[in-house]
């Protein structure tokens, strides 16, 4: 009986030491895209296809999206209501602190911030140039500074324009 219960612990710990062995760790990934949301924002709404159309093309290279919500009045329900509506593959978090609002100087919906795993912001600003005012489209985009920027640093070359003027809708962070 001694014998077969030192059997049965040889081949549980051979079987564990199997497994762990076999697993392959999950890498972190060394670039993060910030995006300031508001889920009441018409700019934010409308660029929730373009978001999500970056999000598969980068979602395998190594870049991680996060949406922001940071205005003092932003509802868990709410942005719930909006990652459904929206079809929002990428994480949501409310930053009920201003936590990361502050962090990058955040002050306007949508307005991206691109982080290396070093936390050193390599692109910020808007997500194209379709708003050139508050209300004002442009029929045709002319410049796609996200995917820009994403590109460039998933192919490690220098990123032409590291910073742009956002335009959209302003972060309230106190009542």
């Amino acid at each position: 009986m001694k014998d077969f219960k030192i059997k049965i612990l040889l081949v549980a710990s051979f079987i564990l030491c199997s497994f762990a062995f076999t697993q392959k760790a999950t890498p972190q990934k060394p670039i993060t895209v910030y995006i300031f949301l508001s889920e009441t924002c018409p700019i934010c709404q409308s660029y929730t296809l373009t978001l999500k159309d970056l999000y598969k093309k980068y979602k395998d290279k190594e870049v991680t999206f996060i949406g922001v919500f940071p205005n003092y009045y932003a509802d868990s329900d709410e942005i719930k209501k909006f990652k459904a509506e929206y079809s929002i593959p990428f994480g949501l978090v409310v930053d009920g602190k201003s936590a990361l609002t502050k962090h990058f100087s955040a002050t306007i919906t949508p307005e991206v911030f691109v982080e290396n795993a070093e936390h050193q912001v390599l692109y910020s600003g808007r997500i194209d140039d379709s708003f050139y005012s508050l209300g004002k489209r442009r029929k045709v985009i002319t410049s796609n500074d996200l995917d820009d920027a994403l590109n460039s640093i998933v192919n490690n070359q220098k990123i032409k324009s590291t910073k742009t003027q956002a335009v959209g809708c302003i972060i309230t962070t106190s009542k």
